[in-house]
């Protein structure tokens, strides 16, 4: 019995500002707009993203709660046969278009079947992949959309983000699995150069724009020939060692680019000194700063259902590898997955909630004479007539050179390849006052108190005292990544706790998750679209 076609509609969904004059503004479309990380970007870089488009309702009403006055269209604007197709040169023109195309497809995972049948992605058909997702969906996947609007409107600039991999879009290379030969994708720039515009291929990692993520995705940047050239060199602040100062990298290839399109930093390429040549590695963030320590997790041995033997292999695999750390990232769902500690960026998030904390859930520890460290969540001792305990405040302190300690009240650093924070706790206070009254404890941003010839003002430190290794791991603790971490892992600011964040948003973990996981992340958007920008900005003016 075959299932029931459910039918729907495209939507149009009006902006609440009306425009009176199209040139009051730089204007842009984004046409796969997901949950808005690219209109977040080019929108603080100076556009007025006038419309945005998405198949799917959910994606489209955030994307609409947090930009009231852009247009939307709840539509499908590939597949002629949907019933909610829309065609994309019905849009109306703009000056930029942006587009997240979706990576499914372009990935090496998820082409092997189309490559092996000798077809392009435009003419494979999985049954097994249908299961998850519509052939519309994948249909979207491509870039032609993009292609068929600037036919159509020729927008002076063009936006498109997608997987390095979409490089070797083309039919599969003979005796090579998931390679393909590239011909579809060179035909595919090369109709752009016919509609009369230049491009350049970005490739860029996310924890370099102040995001706790490492992504790697490439950004095809096209502008009209008659526009100048917009500057779309990467130059990340990084310390060279060998010159003893802070410099602006440039980007350095150490290979030519796989035949699988892949191109990874680290691998394809890194960053360099410009005036030694030698290697150096950009300041990045570390994904402590997008976790919630407020929830350590639960005691594996508590847990109402045992973790799966797998988790647990995992877990035994992450203490070996990582063991000297309090805590860790972990994959709680693959076999495969790199374990990370905080101090580095989370892996690339998708749209799979599979990242796991895996921590000894000592975040403060105090020596004294009173027993043991302490946690910050265990009751204090019994306290006698003289003080021994004080309050503590936090700080992240670094190692090495060119960093400034940060207060438990203020972001996390970036950290560069020679500036390896740690966590520290400290106070002072005073000791046995006469009268109890000046005992108390201070934290390091205060000024001391009046120094007398007795010895009173004493200062108090701890560290994260117990690592992964010296803990049985039914003490440990183990909880998911929640969906707010990943957002702010992806570069949104989500609401969490006591936070009030900038960004709305609503609905099951697993939607969240996948929104987070697809969207392009909006400090690379801003980046971009300010070069572009200033191209545009600088015709405007002269003209």
């Amino acid at each position: 019995m075959m299932a029931t076609k459910r039918t729907r509609t495209a939507a149009h969904r009006p902006a609440v500002r009306q425009r009176r004059f199209r040139h009051d503004t730089l204007t842009a479309l984004d046409l796969f707009s997901g949950f808005g990380g690219l209109t977040q970007g080019i929108e603080r870089a100076g556009f007025d993203v006038i419309m945005a488009a998405n198949h799917n309702s959910y994606k489209v009403e955030v994307h609409e709660a947090n930009h009231p006055t852009t247009e939307h269209w709840i539509a499908d604007l590939a597949n002629q046969d949907s019933a909610d197709y829309h065609d994309v040169r019905d849009l109306p023109a703009a000056d930029l278009v942006a587009a997240g195309v979706s990576c499914v497809n372009h990935s090496p995972a998820n082409t092997m079947k189309a490559y092996e049948e000798g077809l392009t992605l435009f003419d494979m058909d999985d049954p097994d992949y249908d299961d998850r997702v519509t052939r519309s969906e994948r249909d979207r996947a491509t870039a032609n959309c993009v292609l068929h609007y600037a036919q159509k409107h020729h927008p002076r600039m063009i936006l498109i983000e997608c997987t390095t991999q979409l490089q070797s879009w083309g039919n599969l290379v003979p005796g090579k699995r998931k390679v393909g030969d590239g011909s579809t994708y060179r035909w595919w720039l090369k109709q752009f150069d016919i509609e009369g515009y230049d491009h350049k291929v970005v490739f860029l990692n996310s924890m370099f724009f102040e995001v706790g993520q490492s992504r790697d995705r490439a950004y095809w940047i096209f502008w009209d020939k008659k526009l100048e050239a917009p500057d779309l060199e990467h130059r990340p602040i990084a310390w060279c060692s060998f010159c003893s100062t802070v410099v602006e990298s440039q980007q350095r290839w150490k290979t030519g680019i796989p035949p699988t399109g892949t191109v990874c930093y680290g691998k394809q390429y890194e960053y360099s000194c410009p005036s030694c040549r030698f290697p150096v590695v950009p300041q990045f963030t570390p994904s402590l700063a997008a976790l919630d320590l407020s929830n350590l997790g639960t005691r594996i041995g508590d847990r109402d259902k045992p973790l799966a033997p797998s988790t647990m292999a995992r877990i035994e695999r992450a203490r070996q590898r990582l063991g000297e750390f309090p805590a860790v990232l972990m994959p709680a769902k693959a076999t495969r997955g790199s374990e990370r500690h905080p101090w580095q960026p989370m892996s690339t998030q998708t749209s799979q909630q599979e990242t796991a904390i895996l921590s000894t859930g000592a975040v403060v520890a105090i020596d004294n004479f009173q027993g043991a460290p302490r946690g910050a969540g265990d009751p204090l001792p019994t306290q006698g007539g003289s003080e021994t305990m004080a309050l503590l405040s936090s700080a992240v302190l670094p190692f090495r050179k060119n960093t400034r300690p940060t207060m438990h009240a203020e972001a996390m650093p970036t950290v560069t390849a020679e500036q390896i924070p740690g966590l520290l706790f400290a106070s002072w206070y005073k000791q046995n006052g006469s009268t109890g009254t000046e005992t108390a404890p201070h934290p390091l941003t205060d000024p001391f108190g009046a120094l007398t010839s007795r010895d009173t003002t004493a200062l108090v430190f701890a560290e994260w005292q117990q690592t992964l290794a010296e803990r049985r791991v039914e003490d440990l603790k183990f909880r998911m990544m929640g969906p707010h971490e990943i957002g702010r892992g992806c570069g949104f600011d989500p609401d969490f706790g006591d936070h009030h964040g900038t960004y709305k948003v609503w609905g099951s973990a697993r939607d969240q998750v996948d929104g987070y996981g697809n969207a392009v992340t909006p400090a690379v958007g801003e980046w971009i679209g300010t070069r572009l920008r200033a191209v545009l900005h600088r015709e405007d003016t002269a003209a």
